[in-house]
């Protein structure tokens, strides 16, 4: 048996009969346990440390001993196909020859080996790669911000309970909960794959654009196009060179899932989107979304918030369905929204805004909206400082003029992007939406509040008296809840119909070049031995060589700063009842009083410059 250690070494091993397989196990297991990559006879292994702790953990002896397994490993990474991964991702046409009878019991000595450790690699492949995605996000886009790797205890878990059981496939599907719009846009990548429904078809050629009432040749084309993309009934017409209702109609749904303006009319963007819905392209486009989804979608429970940036969309979930949804605003392709996943904790009604030094130098004359503070001693001073960028920041006051809104909701991350409430409401009326500095501006932001703190104290009357009494507060919710940012160009209904958005990133090429290749590294994580020195680090969250990470932050924004909001009017409220103790807020009475708090004890305290 040859092994292939990759930047490193090339060692053999040479033995004969099947006697030595076990016990040639450990040393070899061993020698690629800290490789970068290594290979056994050309077959490329995802982690030689992982497969060393799991055959430790089943005491370094051999693991596929039945033929039963091997079929069902096989069956399982071929049928894989079917959620956009590649028969080679999970050595298929070696699990073949594996599954063919009497194969397995054929081999003796490294030949036996090799197998094993294959096969386990095999099922190592299917368990990550299903449960957090084949690719390693943070290698393939540079706008990946989630960095949170994969667990190895999770992963050895799941490939000790599939080979304890009596059911491979069973016990695997039983812990690889997806959420349903990962099932509906696998169920659309089927429909895809199986098809060749625009196989031969011409594409639609450019002219003037058509709408209800046109009469063309073009119009009969239309119709065929739409027919075999949407299955609508509309090749059929008694008249079909005339652009009657019906075709009105699937033009319209065609829109609306492509992220278009949902008119009606065959202009320039919704012909370029009808001649570039081929099917090989989008059955790629959709593989490579399903991917996206992957990378933040495990262990999610049934209540998440889900923002849904090509869409300019954003979702509550409850009970694993979506329950409210409104229109947002995200960033520019300059300043994009980074995808990520964090937990939100609690709202901010009538928030301050800190301005950002790039944007304060912009201003000019600061309006009686704004502040001038010193950064050192939190002090008010005069508007003529406001050169003094260094020493100085300006914050906007709350209110109806406040570039945050009359609310902001909180996931703490160290990328400063959250949702909020804006002034700008007649932005959402356009169909793209890419203007914000990176944060995620939402529409119905009280909406919103209401659904989030979900409370007979805290329905809408009692959020907008806090609101209208202009002053800060802070709400915690009686739960966490996870939130979603994703960015994805395919999104699909439960009846598999397809959205495909517009790539307004420019990050589907990367990721398709990536995942068309073999994963040769990804980031796995594994718990380090306790510290058994006899002079620990005072955090205990760090050994004695560890430092702190430190948070990054948003552009020019700045360290916190206790005046960010006045300690008088910054008062913490809970979902369950009020800080205050005044009869006529929501929550009142139940919690009692608490003093107000200023913004240093506050994880979002610090300033941020994104809108």
């Amino acid at each position: 048996m040859r092994f292939r250690l990759v930047g490193l070494m090339w060692f053999s091993v040479v033995v004969s009969g099947p006697a030595f397989a076990d016990g040639l196990l450990r040393p070899t297991l061993d020698s690629i346990r800290d490789a970068r990559t290594v290979a056994v006879e050309g077959v490329p292994l995802l982690s030689g440390r992982l497969l060393a702790e799991f055959y430790a953990q089943r005491g370094d002896v051999l693991v596929w001993v039945e033929p039963a397994p091997v079929s069902d490993l096989l069956d399982l990474a071929q049928r894989s196909v079917s959620e956009g991964f590649r028969a080679e991702d999970f050595h298929v046409e070696y699990l073949r020859r594996l599954a063919a009878p009497g194969a397995l019991e054929s081999l003796t000595g490294n030949a036996r080996l090799a197998a094993d450790l294959v096969l386990s690699d095999a099922l190592a492949r299917y368990v990550h790669h299903h449960r957090y995605g084949k690719l390693d996000p943070v290698a393939v886009d540079s706008k990946w911000h989630d960095r949170s790797p994969a667990s190895s205890e999770v992963i050895l878990a799941d490939m000790t309970r599939a080979l304890d059981g009596n059911d491979l496939a069973g016990s695997l599907s039983e812990h690889f909960s997806r959420p349903f719009w990962y099932e509906d846009l696998k169920k659309a990548l089927q429909r895809y794959t199986a098809q060749t429904s625009l196989v031969g078809l011409a594409p639609l050629p450019a002219g003037s654009n058509l709408a209800r009432g046109s009469r063309h040749a073009r119009v009969a084309m239309l119709r065929e196009r739409l027919a075999r993309i949407e299955g609508a009934a509309v090749s059929e017409a008694s008249d079909i060179d005339l652009f009657d209702t019906a075709l009105h109609e699937a033009v319209v749904s065609f829109q609306r899932r492509s992220g278009l303006a949902a008119d009606g009319v065959v202009g320039p963007a919704t012909l370029a989107a009808l001649n570039g819905h081929g099917d090989e392209t989008k059955a790629e486009q959709i593989r490579i979304n399903l991917e996206r989804m992957r990378w933040l979608y495990h262990d999610l429970p049934e209540d998440y918030v889900f923002v849904d940036v090509a869409a300019f969309k954003a979702h509550l979930a409850r009970g694993g369905s979506f329950v409210w949804s409104t229109r947002v605003i995200v960033g520019t392709p300059e300043t994009q929204t980074l995808m990520f996943r964090d937990t939100m904790d609690h709202l901010v009604f009538n928030p301050t805004w800190t301005v950002p030094v790039s944007i304060q130098k912009k201003m000019g004359r600061v309006s009686s909206d704004y502040r001038l503070v010193d950064r050192r001693t939190g002090r008010q001073v005069g508007s003529g400082n406001a050169g003094d960028y260094a020493r100085y920041r300006l914050v906007q006051a709350p209110g109806p003029k406040n570039a945050l809104g009359r609310v902001k909701f909180m996931f703490p991350n160290r990328h400063a992007i959250y949702l909020h409430d804006t002034p700008g409401k007649a932005a959402f009326a356009r169909q793209a939406r890419a203007l914000s500095n990176g944060c995620v501006r939402v529409q119905d932001p009280l909406d919103l509040a209401e659904a989030l703190l979900d409370q007979p104290n805290w329905d809408r009357s009692g959020i907008e008296r806090v609101v209208e009494r202009g002053r800060t507060r802070y709400v915690d919710l009686a739960d966490t809840l996870p939130v979603l940012l994703y960015y994805l160009t395919a999104f699909a209904d439960g009846q598999g119909q397809v959205g495909f958005r517009q790539d307004i990133y420019g990050r589907d090429e990367a990721l398709r070049t990536a995942f068309s290749n073999p994963v040769l590294r990804t980031r796995i994580s594994f718990p380090e031995p306790a510290d058994e020195s006899p002079n620990p680090s005072p955090n205990p969250n760090l050994s004695p060589t560890m430092s702190p990470e430190t948070p990054e932050r948003a552009p020019d924004s700045d360290p916190p700063d206790p005046s960010d909001n006045d300690k008088d009017t910054s008062v913490r409220l809970t979902g369950r009842g009020s800080t205050e103790g005044h009869g006529d807020e929501p929550g009142s009475g139940t919690d009692g009083s608490e003093p107000a708090v200023s913004t240093l004890d506050r994880p979002d305290a610090r300033p941020t410059g994104r809108l």
